[in-house]
């Protein structure tokens, strides 16, 4: 592993963990361990390698999530709406779920650091675009309304599994969300 990727790997790790706001690069500095200097031939600011992090972050999900849509038949576009929100549940599970860190970008660092933005739009946009991808080979007729609405779902699942994951029923919400695709293929 490089120099690079350890300081980028540490820092997703403490942001993820603790917040934007209270990690400070001295803190990355050490538990990286590197020196100083080698930091900032990386990263000349703060705001320079948060939207790394992001980056990176958003290229790991979309490789995880785009890996559970291949699972599924490739004609079956219900069952790649569901792997989505089956990533999602099995993620709220996983050991170092702590939120959406595109989601603790916008509410906590967005304003001081703009560029941190970018990679939570790239993030939402591509998800947007598999979600209406599925939905329209399923002849769903408004399907950014609806690809935008399931998003919003997810994101609130997020918070509700940051409040408590068990409280987060994947069946019942599957179950509505079925049902609501369902509806939209019966309006003519």
């Amino acid at each position: 592993m490089s120099k690079k990727e350890k300081i980028l790997n540490t820092a997703l790790n403490l942001f993820n963990t603790y917040s934007y706001n209270s990690v400070g690069i001295d803190r990355i500095i050490s538990e990286s361990g590197v020196a100083k200097m080698t930091f900032y031939k990386y990263f000349p600011s703060k705001a320079k390698l948060i939207e790394e992090c992001l980056v990176t972050r958003n290229n790991h999900i979309q490789q995880s999530l785009g890996a559970a849509i291949a699972t599924c038949n490739p004609q079956n576009y219900l069952s790649q709406i569901k792997a989505i929100f089956l990533w999602y549940g099995a993620w709220f599970h996983t050991t170092d779920f702590n939120g959406c860190m595109f989601q603790k970008a916008v509410e906590e660092i967005s304003k001081v650091y703009p560029s941190s933005l970018q990679p939570a739009i790239d993030y939402k946009e591509w998800l947007k675009t598999q979600l209406c991808n599925s939905l329209m080979h399923l002849g769903v007729k408004q399907v950014e309304q609806l690809a935008i609405f399931l998003s919003s779902i997810l994101d609130g699942m997020t918070i509700q599994a940051q409040i408590d994951p068990n409280q987060v029923c994947l069946e019942s919400y599957w179950k509505r969300v079925e049902t609501l695709i369902q509806l939209e293929l019966a309006i003519i």
